[in-house]
């Protein structure tokens, strides 16, 4: 049996979805639509939950440290020193946000997390050795590559960067590598299609940390968020640490008090 809606009806639903979509619209023009409580959380869901490397029969859930990270940098092209200022400003502001220690060290032995910038013609070899998972997978089209380990309770035990040097000078991509690379592994492991004003968006070109970037940050490393939980138990704890940051006008924020940590930091250096 078929029936037809009314013409009327069928005018008000035209009437509503062209709505829908101007104010969607609109919403994307805005300075700060990123502010929106439903949007932070589907970007959440987006970077945290999903993977950028699908890996199969591996149910999505929270991955992020349970540990300090201790790093340790190889440069084998560039000026050393400055990688390792860059490299060093950011690690204290990824700290200072996921409340989580961090520090260089000299040894590779002590370290749970290695950064390679690299040279060209030690690329490929460097790849293979550190990274063979990924060895030949985008190499040409990439600047920058990173991977994490992780254990049976989903808690990220190793992270491994590789940045090719002479390509991401030649771009001047240099600090928007170590940003990306070693912001992602905090457990931020996919590029999103959805979200932007990001450092992990596929659709602009954020170099530096946004104001939605130090939400997802804080989300992540929330206390009511633990490694392994799936997207059932994780998404009514974000929606529940949105609202309340929401009253407590943290969200509107955002932007200003990662901006005030970049110019500390750069004044610092």
């Amino acid at each position: 049996m078929h029936s037809q809606w009314p013409s009327c009806y069928r005018s008000f639903l035209c009437a509503l979805a062209l709505c829908l979509m101007i104010a969607a619209q609109a919403a994307f023009a805005s300075p700060r639509y990123w502010q929106d409580k439903r949007y932070i959380e589907r970007s959440f869901y987006d970077i945290a939950l999903k993977a950028e490397y699908a890996e199969d029969k591996v149910r999505p859930v929270i991955k992020r440290w349970a540990s300090p990270l201790r790093v340790w940098v190889y440069s084998g092209a560039g000026e050393g020193r400055v990688q390792r200022r860059l490299l060093s400003q950011h690690l204290d502001r990824l700290g200072d946000i996921a409340r989580l220690p961090t520090r260089l060290v000299k040894r590779r032995k002590d370290a749970n997390v290695l950064v390679f910038f690299a040279s060209e013609k030690e690329l490929g070899r460097l790849m293979k050795r550190e990274m063979p998972a990924l060895a030949g997978q985008r190499m040409p089209l990439s600047y920058c590559m990173g991977a994490i380990r992780y254990n049976d309770r989903a808690e990220i035990v190793r992270g491994t960067v590789v940045i090719p040097v002479e390509r991401t000078l030649a771009e001047g991509k240099l600090e928007a590598c170590i940003v990306e690379e070693v912001t992602q592994l905090l457990g931020l492991i996919n590029d999103s299609k959805f979200a932007r004003h990001t450092v992990f968006s596929d659709l602009t070109d954020n170099d530096r940390l946004t104001g939605l970037d130090y939400l997802l940050i804080r989300l992540l490393y929330s206390s009511a968020i633990r490694p392994g939980m799936d997207l059932r138990q994780v998404m009514p704890r974000v929606r529940r640490q949105l609202d309340q940051w929401e009253k407590a006008g943290l969200i509107g924020k955002a932007e200003q008090i990662v901006s005030r940590e970049f110019q500390v930091a750069a004044a610092g250096g």
